[in-house]
């Protein structure tokens, strides 16, 4: 045998007598979940009722425009139908009286589960801060003469749309815990969690050219409340 090949026929007995190395995978750790929002303490007695409890139906006049002068948005109409028990809304006559009580207080009336209580007040705290400091917003949005893009948000306006998306996710999120015999409102949390987003997305100064940023905030607030108040209604099916 030659000289050369004996350290390579040495070297190749050495590593058939070696044992395989076993390679182990260090688990990669899963984030953290994040923790769940919390649900501020908000009483039934904090959240306003519309400057009129009743309102007399004009002639001329129908529920988008009693829902609007109400609660801020005429797709609130459909909660007035509810609150009011009118089976056919679109019929409502001239001179009838309609009651408009706070948000809280006609879910309440129609037989909500005590234990929801607190994410529909902090619901309607939420609409009634959004259109309490909408004017501000967009008188501070007119005078910026952006018309499309980004613009200054005033920090109060900013702060208030935070926070109530942040109520309102919360609210959401206490809204899903519902248990048999109850069904979850998801109808009404989908609504909401529009109304969030669109939320979130304005106190970046968005604009979006055509004023239906906002309009959709009141658009989605309305229908999660027409949702929620049937759902009360309903037994919570």
């Amino acid at each position: 045998m030659k000289p050369l090949l004996l350290p390579l026929l040495a070297a190749i007995a050495l590593c058939s007598c070696q044992k395989p190395v076993k390679v182990v995978a260090t688990p990669v750790p899963k984030p953290a979940s994040p923790p769940p929002p919390v649900l501020p303490v908000v009483t039934e007695a904090e959240i306003p009722a519309p400057p009129i409890v009743a309102v007399k139906v004009e002639a001329g006049s129908n529920l988008g425009a009693v829902a609007r002068r109400a609660y801020g948005h005429e797709k609130f109409s459909g909660f007035v139908a509810r609150v009011n028990g009118l089976a056919k809304p679109e019929d409502v006559a001239a001179g009838a009286i309609l009651k408009t009580p706070a948000l809280p207080t006609a879910l309440r009336e129609a037989g909500l589960d005590g234990r929801y209580q607190g994410a529909i007040n902090a619901l309607s705290k939420a609409t009634t801060d959004f259109y309490g400091v909408l004017p501000a917003y967009l008188e501070a949005r007119n005078a910026s003469a952006v018309e499309r893009g980004t613009f200054a948000i005033p920090e109060k306006a900013k702060d208030t749309f935070l926070k109530c998306a942040d109520a309102i996710d919360a609210a959401n999120h206490e809204l899903e815990t519902a248990k048999e015999p109850h069904q979850i409102p998801r109808s009404s949390i989908g609504q909401f969690s529009q109304a969030s987003s669109q939320l979130r997305e304005l106190a970046t100064g968005s604009i979006d050219g055509y004023g239906y940023d906002y309009d959709l905030v009141g658009q989605r607030l309305g229908l999660g409340f027409t949702n929620a108040i049937i759902w009360a209604q309903e037994e919570h099916r």
